[in-house]
């Protein structure tokens, strides 16, 4: 019943697992989806932590823009100055998070980063 799910679905390119709350048929959609699930179980499971892992980079980049409007709102408040990779904008990532980005971010400067 939320449109942000409905925008995960379309963004992992997983509409067809979609389902609402309020349709009429959605008994036999479900089964049928569950079907699916099981058959695609692989697939979903990637397009899950592809999804995860570009969300954390979103989220990252948030943190450098705050960073940003923070430095042109108070230009005399001290922030750190240089290069700084993504992972730098988020709290320490667990070891599973630390696999996702090895596995989905194969730049040397991102694995570099990550360990």
């Amino acid at each position: 019943m939320d449109e942000r799910i409905r925008n995960l679905m379309n963004e992992r390119g997983h509409q067809h697992l979609f389902l609402t709350v309020d349709d009429p048929g959605l008994e036999p959609k479900l089964l049928d989806m569950m079907e699916k699930l099981v058959v695609e179980a692989d697939s979903v499971r990637d397009g899950v932590a592809r999804t995860l892992f570009r969300n954390l980079k979103v989220m990252a980049r948030m943190g450098k823009f705050l960073e940003e409007a923070v430095q042109r709102a108070y230009p005399e408040f001290p922030l750190r100055s240089g290069v700084f990779s993504w992972e730098e904008y988020l709290p320490p990532l667990s070891e599973n998070l630390i696999q996702l980005a090895e596995r989905y971010d194969s730049s040397p400067a991102a694995l570099a980063a990550v360990r």
